[in-house]
């Protein structure tokens, strides 16, 4: 008797974690678009072009040298201070269908952006440089996701949770020129 009782439970254990991975998403419509998985089905991204912003850091004059000092700060700019498409920031999925199946930690980077209100826009510190051509790289931040196959042709990202705030995804690829900078956007609340 406990031997049935215990091929019981072990049946109806394995028989429910079969269903829970037969999770039925439906298809993207597009090729690398992303698309958030929600109860409702598959919700579609706030998409720009970002655009790359240099200001001019204010100058010194250095009277013995005759030089003027003073160097450039570079970021990367999103029009809008909010995302027009948000989620709560618990267990974020998003779902795509790559041109080319490639690795999605080194395609797909997440970005966090400041939301500047007084200028309505969102923006990422880059980088600077000075008069002496000192140039400094800022290591934009980066979102950690994880991410599996989905029917062999989709790939799912998983992002567990998220701080408030807004967000930016970019797809790039080793024959990409980075001529545009076509982002892929979403808000936190």
């Amino acid at each position: 008797m406990k031997r049935i009782i215990f091929l019981a439970f072990f049946a109806a254990l394995f028989s429910t974690k079969s269903f829970a991975q037969d999770e039925n998403i439906p298809a993207p419509d597009f090729v690398n678009t992303l698309y958030a998985i929600t109860k409702e089905g598959l919700v579609s991204l706030e998409k720009q072009e970002a655009s790359i912003k240099r200001r001019v850091k204010a100058s010194t004059f250095i009277p013995y040298a005759g030089l003027f000092t003073g160097g450039t700060k570079s970021s990367l700019i999103i029009k809008n201070a909010k995302s027009t498409v948000r989620f709560s920031g618990n267990k974020l999925r998003f779902i795509y269908e790559p041109s080319v199946m490639v690795d999605p930690e080194t395609a797909v980077t997440i970005i966090p952006f400041k939301s500047n209100d007084s200028k309505d826009q969102r923006e990422v510190f880059t980088g600077s440089s000075n008069t002496w051509g000192t140039a400094k790289a800022n290591e934009i931040p980066k979102i950690p996701f994880t991410y599996k196959k989905y029917k062999d042709k989709y790939i799912i990202i998983e992002i567990n949770t998220l701080p408030q705030g807004e967000y930016g995804i970019e797809f790039s690829s080793k024959e990409a020129t980075n001529t545009e900078l076509k982002m892929q956007l979403f808000g936190v609340y």
